[in-house]
């Protein structure tokens, strides 16, 4: 014969609650970890229960869902320049400058490569 036991958040549904808290406070701190998102930007954990009473109050339908809202990740700007190609169809076009010190990208020049013109 099954025993009833009294409920609460910690026990619900065999810690169900404090389980998918859990696994969002998970996701808050990567994403506080995360140098793409805002260190100013507070992020916040919902736990919500919800209780449906039977007809006859005696019994009720329960639903545990947590949620968090996190920092999204940060803006990138660039700019583009917008014109017309040679059919007078529009577009743009990105000016994309290298990093002005990629070394794996250099290739070493190799003393009397040069000639003096």
């Amino acid at each position: 014969m099954n025993q009833l036991t009294k409920i609460s958040i910690a026990t619900l549904s065999n810690g169900a609650a404090i389980e998918r808290a859990n696994l969002e406070l998970d996701r808050i701190l990567e994403n506080i970890m995360d140098d793409n998102t805002s260190l100013n930007f507070t992020r916040e954990l919902n736990l919500k229960i919800k209780i449906k009473p039977s007809d006859d109050r005696t019994a009720g339908g329960v639903i545990i869902q947590a949620t968090s809202k996190l920092a999204p990740v940060s803006e990138h700007q660039t700019q583009v320049y917008i014109g017309t190609d040679e059919y007078g169809n529009p577009e743009a076009s990105e000016l994309l400058q290298p990093e002005l010190f990629e070394t794996e990208k250099i290739t070493p020049i190799k003393k009397g490569a040069v000639k003096n013109v």
